[in-house]
């Protein structure tokens, strides 16, 4: 009977390796796509923070498959799961065992992929004072007020470089694990995500305080460790940094003061700062190190059967500021263990038909290195005053909080206007091969029969996209640099309106854009694109140099630089390094006093012409004087007040250079150039608009008639209904309402290729 009994659960765990459910990232019809058990995996996921199981009945029903809900490692530093680890040898599990009952409830068959929150148990940070971090005054506990409204109160936070608290948490981590996989619910599992640090999403917690972290031995210690493997000998960070004296074991964490850096002007000079500019880069590095760290022991656990991914790649969102730690996408995308990276919907102006869905960060690299963007979409609906208990009173009389999160939510005050919503989601999602979820943030945006009907419609969309092709048919290509945010003085505003507000006008063009961070331009095809915009490519090495002048700076290709390109080159900086990258005689002064990064366009020249009122650029005070000192450039612009000429033009003979002083310039401006340079325009009103090689999604600004032109002959079909409106044409009207969202699907496609 024993041997029986041993045979029988030798035959159950022979089973159970068979039918586990295994996922993976493939590349598919066009970029990267989630596979589960060998098939193509695309219908949105559904997310909340109110785990009940009526919620997830509503979203089974409608054909969702893949639920998420927060849990823990050891512990949630938001409270959002009651911990793990309650003491040293005591754990509790019963929280992610609730949950996923609730979702089972909902769906027997349903794919689940818990959110795990790396925090840390309070316990453990009384008993641990030595692996704390430590802020710039000596001490581990934020002062009131704080400037970090998300910054949860009175307690200290661990270092991120401390080597006791990546073993205990990364082996709560496995425990957790090793619970899930013996559990009745393993094979219901389709991969995880990581979450941690302020707001889950994987940001230092000082970010956006005024005190300042970074300041423990084991930071300390990192920093050093990571400058050894960047300059190998003292020597080379000797003459970087410009002192003779330092070695790599004198090394610290640069002060309050000089990160600060109070002195006037926009950028840091190398010669003297920087070691504030390698602390940062090491600053931002370290987080996706971390997140490795971490994914790596999922992955062992999992046996490598499990996508996993976590927050991170928000740059354009935070406007660049090194303090966040978000300026190392790169290193993210090196990552073997990591599959996914999953990124929250842009806060800035989602507001129905002005707004629309951004980039948060450079995606087309992320698909570049075979990872997957994970589109975490959060928009809340029409029921937003119920949910929030103020369905009683007049929009007026919200109250201020309330109205901050309608706005940053992307509040619409009807069902059809939320479906649109939903559909300008979908369509940015769709346009550049990403993967949706719905997020319930506070629980109840969605419990509404006509919404519940278009996440059906959704769903069913979704899946069939990913039997189409993907990829991208852009002919605008925009390069950014991580490096480069570093280079400039605390908190900069110039970078936060170069990266940020920018988005804005570059969905508004009427013809889709590639994001790609200039690491990355060894991997691209560089024929199909006939505009290149530089955002904020300050620093620029001596191989990105030439990868440029050898794949770019050729075949009549318009480029165009924004503020001080290539004004450093790593420790060193000239304005010879601006004047051999771009072609163009750029030169700086000390003189700063009235300047602003603006344009007021003068020229005549048909690039801009009917334009010559216009005034752009953020009205910035304290910028950095840059200005074209150049008898062979056509002038565009000029500074209002000053009268420098701050945008021109140069035909450079196989290539032609446009210099603008700010990236921050009208659709209609970004939309003269590209026409300028050869880009098909599909649509010319300023509407939010998206494309690849299967589908187009217009979002309208206002009410009108639109005619949407094709690069080729084609049929057009309504994206929702399947329902073929055109065929074999080369252009088609639609008539939209103010704020209306339409996605059509294209059949012959492949006439572009």
């Amino acid at each position: 009977m024993k041997r029986f009994l041993i045979l029988l659960s030798f035959f159950f765990a022979i089973t159970y390796s068979l039918v586990a459910v295994e996922t993976s990232v493939q590349i598919y019809n066009g970029g990267p796509t989630f596979f589960c058990d060998g098939k193509p995996f695309a219908i949105p996921c559904f997310e909340t923070y109110r785990p009940e199981t009526r919620y997830f009945k509503q979203f089974a029903d409608m054909g969702t498959r893949l639920f998420s809900f927060n849990t823990n490692a050891a512990a949630c530093d938001y409270g959002h799961s009651k911990p793990t680890w309650l003491d040293i040898d005591v754990w509790d599990y019963s929280g992610i065992d609730e949950r996923v009952s609730f979702v089972l409830d909902a769906n027997p068959e349903a794919l689940i992929m818990p959110r795990i929150n790396l925090g840390t148990p309070r316990w453990w940070l009384v008993q641990n004072p030595g692996e704390l971090e430590i802020l710039d005054n000596g001490e581990t506990l934020y002062d009131e007020p704080n400037r970090n409204p998300t910054l949860p109160k009175d307690r200290a936070f661990p270092s991120l470089a401390s080597k006791k608290w990546r073993n205990d948490i990364g082996n709560s981590l496995r425990k957790l694990i090793q619970h899930i996989q013996n559990s009745e619910y393993a094979d219901n599992i389709f991969g995880y995500f990581l979450a941690g640090m302020d707001t889950e999403e994987w940001y230092h917690w000082s970010s956006g305080s005024d005190q300042l972290a970074g300041y423990s031995k084991h930071t300390r210690l990192a920093f050093q460790q990571w400058l050894k493997k960047k300059y190998k000998t003292n020597k080379k960070l000797q003459q970087a940094w410009n002192k003779p004296s330092i070695t790599f074991d004198r090394v610290t964490v640069p002060t309050r003061d000089e990160r600060y850096d109070s002195a006037s002007g926009t950028l840091r000079d190398p010669s003297q700062k920087m070691h504030v500019i390698d602390f940062y880069l090491f600053y931002n590095d370290i987080i996706p190190e971390t997140i490795d760290h971490f994914a790596k022991a999922l992955k062992e656990e999992t046996n490598n059967k499990k996508v996993v991914g976590a927050f991170y790649g928000y740059m354009y969102e935070f406007g660049g500021d090194p303090e966040y730690g978000h300026n190392a996408l790169a290193r993210y995308n090196q990552s073997k263990y990591l599959d996914f990276i999953f990124v929250t919907a842009s806060y800035y102006n989602r507001a129905l038909a002005s707004g629309g869905d951004y980039m948060r960060s450079p995606a087309y690299s992320v698909q570049l290195n075979g990872k997957l963007w994970y589109h975490d979409n959060d928009t809340c609906s029409f029921m937003a005053p119920k949910v929030w208990g103020v369905d009683n009173k007049a929009p007026e009389e919200y109250p201020d909080t309330i109205k901050h999160h309608f706005s940053m939510l992307g509040y619409t005050d009807t069902a059809q206007k939320s479906i649109w919503m939903y559909r300008r989601s979908l369509g940015f999602t769709l346009c550049h091969d990403m993967y949706e979820s719905f997020f319930d943030l506070h629980g109840g945006y969605f419990d509404h029969p006509e919404l519940m009907k278009e996440v059906k419609t959704i769903n069913r969309v979704v899946e069939k996209s990913a039997h189409h092709d993907r990829s991208s048919i852009s002919e605008i290509l925009v390069i950014s640099d991580e490096s480069s945010c570093s280079y400039t003085k605390f908190r900069n505003s110039l970078l936060n309106q170069s990266l940020l507000n920018t988005q804005w006008a570059l969905i508004k063009i009427g013809a889709p854009c590639d994001h790609l961070l200039i690491d990355d331009l060894d991997k691209i095809d560089p024929s199909r694109y006939k505009l290149v915009i530089f955002l904020n490519n300050y620093n620029v090495t001596q191989s990105q140099r030439r990868l440029i002048q050898k794949r770019l700076q050729n075949n009549n290709r318009y480029l165009l630089w924004c503020y001080a390109p290539g004004y450093f080159q790593e420790s060193q900086q000239s304005e010879e390094f601006m004047n051999e990258l771009t072609g163009i005689t750029i030169k700086s002064s000390n003189n700063n006093q009235n300047f602003t990064p603006q344009i007021q366009i003068v020229s005549t020249n048909t690039i801009v012409s009917g334009l010559t009122k216009t005034i752009v650029g953020p009205n910035l005070k304290g910028i950095d004087r840059f200005y074209i000192d150049d008898d062979r450039a056509i002038v565009l612009g000029r500074h209002p007040k000053t009268k420098d000429t701050t945008f021109a033009m140069k035909d450079m003979g196989t290539w032609k250079s446009i210099y603008s002083i700010t990236p921050v310039l009208s659709p209609d401006i970004y939309r003269a150039i590209a026409q300028k340079a050869g880009v098909h325009l599909f649509n010319e009103a300023n509407d939010t608009f998206y494309a690849n090689a299967s589908y187009i999604c217009l979002h309208a600004r206002e009410a009108g008639e639109r005619n949407i032109s094709l690069p080729y002959s084609a049929d057009v079909y309504d994206a929702m209904t399947d329902l073929r409106l055109f065929e074999n044409v080369r252009n088609f009207e639609c008539e939209f309402k103010t704020g209306e969202t339409r996605i059509f699907r294209f059949s012959r496609i492949e006439a572009l290729r």
